[in-house]
Parts: structure tokens; C-alpha cells; sequence
């Protein structure tokens, strides 16, 4: 469910930002080409990541009473999840790069967000800290881009598409924290 609502509010993102860019032109209904791609390299990691998540063990006893006796190859949640989140780190940083590095992105709040549900998602330390360190990697290697400065400035909806993702990071944080917490 975690990795549906994080895509939804990466979408959300899209949309806005695209809205912002259609409206630069009247001449022009296509978007330009760094979020024209953005939806088809989103679907692509979320369709990846759901692989690792429908055949994880603790998915796959959940669909038993509806398939019975029908065995699916199964993973155990000890490799699906940090196969997962690795692949959500690497496609949040592929996304904040495309859109504007790690100081302009709107999707930097994605990015943080991640090693966050890991704790909340009772993760291990030593996954924690990794998912920390891969995420600090891809903030600093985004850093060193600056090409869509000009994009960004452009786009009047920079800002809301910004407000639009770090907020719902900040629900999707707030609320996988409040279902998890220990009573």
C-alpha cells in the first residue's frame, strides 16, 4: 500500500509539473522532454518494485486462501524490501535528476521520505543505515547538476508541484508512522 501512495504522489508531482509546462506555449501542447518521460520511467520502477512485492512471502500468504493449492515461487521479506527500497532510492534520484538536481527537484522530499518508512516498516538498522547512505550518494551525485535551472525558472508551477510532493511525502510519513507505532 506504502509503495501505491508513493507513486501516487510522485504522479500528483508529474501532473502539476506538466501543467505548468503546457501553459509556456500556446503553440505547443507537448510537454518538454524531461517530464514527458517522467511517467513511463515511474510506471517502469513502480512495475519492477510491485514483482519484488507480489512475490514476497508475506504477500503470497495473504492470496493463499484465493489460489489454494497453487504454490507461487515466493521471496522472503528480508530481500524483497531492501531490493525495493534500493530500487525506490535509485528511481527517486533518477527523477530528482531529471527535474532539476538535488537543489531544484520538487522530488527531493521523495527521496528522504524513503529511509524514514524504512524504520517505520520495522527494517533493520543495518538497512536503515544503508538506505541512508545510498540516499545521502544520490543527493550528493544529483548535486553536481544544474542543467534544468532554466526549465525550472520557466515553469510556473514549479513550486506548486514542490508543496504538492513534499506534503503528501510528509502524509504518506505521518500516517505509515501513526498505523505502525507500538501501542
Amino acid at each position: 500500500m506504502t509503495q501505491l501512495l508513493l507513486l501516487l504522489i510522485v504522479y500528483a508531482g508529474i501532473v502539476v509539473l506538466r501543467y505548468g509546462e503546457d501553459s509556456l506555449s500556446r503553440y505547443s501542447g507537448n510537454p518538454r522532454l524531461a517530464t514527458r518521460s517522467l511517467p513511463s520511467i515511474v510506471f517502469g520502477f513502480f512495475l519492477l518494485t510491485m514483482i519484488f512485492l507480489v512475490f514476497s512471502d508475506d504477500f503470497v500468504h495473504l492470496t493463499k486462501p484465493a489460489f489454494g493449492d497453487i504454490d507461487f515461487p515466493t521471496l522472503p521479506k528480508h530481500y524483497s524490501f531492501p531490493i525495493v527500497f534500493t530500487l525506490d532510492i535509485l528511481g527517486a534520484g533518477v527523477l530528482m535528476g531529471i527535474t532539476g538536481g538535488s537543489r531544484d527537484s520538487p522530488f527531493s522530499a521523495v527521496l528522504f521520505s524513503l529511509p524514514a518508512l524504512s524504520i517505520f516498516l520495522r527494517e533493520s538498522p543495518t538497512s536503515f543505515f544503508t538506505y541512508t547512505a545510498l540516499t545521502v550518494v544520490m543527493f550528493l551525485f544529483f548535486s553536481l547538476f544544474e542543467h534544468t535551472a532554466r526549465a525550472i525558472l520557466e515553469n510556473p508551477k514549479h513550486n506548486a508541484a514542490f508543496q504538492v510532493v513534499t506534503l503528501g511525502c510528509l502524509a504518506l510519513s505521518t500516517l505509515v508512522g501513526y498505523a505502525t507505532r507500538p501501542l
